[in-house]
C-alpha cells in the first residue's frame, strides 16, 4: 500500500484530501483561476498588525498569492473605535468576499451594517463570540459568522496568578476597562470576583475614547496598586504604548495580554499568540472561500499560548523575578 501512495502525486492525494472535507474539485479548480477579495479591519496598534501578518501568512500557505489570486482591502482604524464603522461601510463598497473582523468592537459593527448583506464574516480576538451574540453557539453558529475567540475572559484568573508568581507581594492590582462595550464591562465584572477568590484588592478605571484613554493614564501613580493587570480592552491593546510607558515610568509591574506587548516594554503576558491566531484565521477564511458557510463551521480556540517575561522591564522597575516564575515562562527577553 505504501509503495502505491508513494507513486500518487501529492497535489492529487491534497484534492482527494480536500473532497473528503466537503470540497469539491472543480470548486478548487475555479477558485485557483478567479481572484477574491478579502477585506481586514482591524484598530492597529502591533498586536492587532501581528494578527494581520499572521492572516496573510497563512493565506500564503494555502496558495493564495496577494495582487494575483486574492487582494485584500485593509484598513487600520488607528486605534479609535469611533473610526469603525466608515472602515466597514468602504470595505463592504469594495464588494469584498469574506469580511476578516479583529477585535469585538469591530465585529460588533461589521455584524450591525451586514445585517442585511450576504457578507461571510471571520471575526478574531474576540472574548465572548456567544455573549456579544455574534454566534448562536460555539459548535454551531449559525447565521453569517465564525471565527477564533481568544478567551481573554477566561484567562483572566490565569493571568492574575501569573502575576503574583512574578510579584509574590502582590495585594493590589489596578485594570482599564472599556464602559461602551459589554464584553470589556463583563471582563471586569469576572476580575472583580477572580480577585475576591484570591483575596487580592483592586481599583478600576474607565475609558471609552482615545482621549478619555489618554486623561485615565496620565493619572496613574505607584501609590495606587502593586500591579497592573490587563483584561478584555480592545481599545487599550490598539493605544497600548501609553499604558507601557506609564507603568515604566511609575514602577508598576504590568502583565498584559500578547506578546507583542511585553516586547514594548509590559513586563509580562499569559494569553494567545496573536500572529498564530491570523494564520488560525486563514484556515477558516480558507474554508469559506471554497464554500463552507460561516454559520456551520465551529468557532476555535487559540492554538498557542504564550508566558512572556522581560527582564529589561523588570530591572528598569526594580524587581527580582522569582525562579520558579522564569522556569514556567516561554520566552524570556534579556
Amino acid at each position: 500500500m505504501y509503495s502505491v501512495l508513494k507513486r500518487i502525486p501529492l497535489v492529487i492525494v491534497y484534492l482527494l484530501i480536500l473532497t473528503t472535507l466537503g470540497y469539491p474539485t472543480e470548486e478548487l479548480e475555479s477558485a485557483k483561476k478567479k481572484q477574491v477579495k478579502v477585506g481586514i479591519i482591524y484598530m492597529g496598534g502591533k498586536s492587532f498588525t501581528q494578527t494581520v501578518e499572521g492572516f496573510k501568512a497563512g493565506m500564503k500557505d494555502l496558495g493564495y498569492v496577494d495582487g494575483k489570486n486574492i487582494l485584500y482591502e485593509t484598513i487600520n482604524t488607528s486605534g479609535s473605535k469611533e473610526k469603525i464603522a466608515n472602515a466597514v461601510k468602504e470595505v463592504i463598497e469594495k464588494k469584498v468576499n469574506v469580511i476578516y473582523a479583529i477585535t469585538t468592537p469591530v465585529t460588533k459593527e461589521v455584524q450591525r451594517l451586514t445585517e442585511d448583506k450576504p457578507i461571510p464574516v471571520v471575526f478574531s480576538v474576540v472574548a465572548d463570540p456567544v455573549g456579544s451574540k455574534f454566534v448562536k453557539s460555539i459548535k454551531e453558529p449559525g447565521g453569517n459568522m465564525t471565527g477564533v475567540t481568544n478567551l481573554a475572559i477566561e484567562l483572566t484568573e490565569k493571568r492574575l496568578e501569573m502575576l503574583k508568581r512574578i510579584v509574590p507581594g502582590l495585594k493590589k492590582v489596578m485594570w482599564i476597562y472599556d464602559p461602551n462595550v459589554d464584553v470589556s464591562v463583563k471582563a471586569a465584572e469576572h476580575a472583580r470576583n477572580v480577585c475576591k477568590d484570591m483575596g487580592i484588592s483592586y481599583v478600576e478605571k474607565r475609558a471609552g475614547t482615545q482621549d478619555e484613554l489618554t486623561k485615565v493614564i496620565s493619572g496613574i501613580k505607584r501609590s495606587e496598586a502593586d500591579g497592573i493587570l490587563h483584561i478584555v480592552n480592545a481599545l487599550l491593546v490598539a493605544n497600548n504604548k501609553l499604558l507601557i510607558k506609564k507603568a515604566l515610568d511609575e514602577k508598576i509591574p504590568y502583565i498584559a495580554t500578547d506578546a507583542e506587548i511585553v516586547e514594548e516594554g509590559a513586563l509580562a503576558n499569559y494569553g494567545p499568540n496573536f500572529y498564530a491566531i491570523g494564520r488560525q484565521s486563514a484556515r477558516l477564511v480558507h474554508k469559506v472561500l471554497m464554500g463552507a458557510k460561516p454559520g456551520t463551521i465551529p468557532v476555535e480556540v487559540p492554538d498557542k499560548y504564550d508566558f512572556i517575561i522581560n527582564l529589561k522591564t523588570a530591572k528598569s522597575i526594580g524587581i527580582k523575578i522569582p525562579d520558579n516564575a522564569l522556569m514556567m515562562a516561554t520566552k524570556v527577553i534579556k
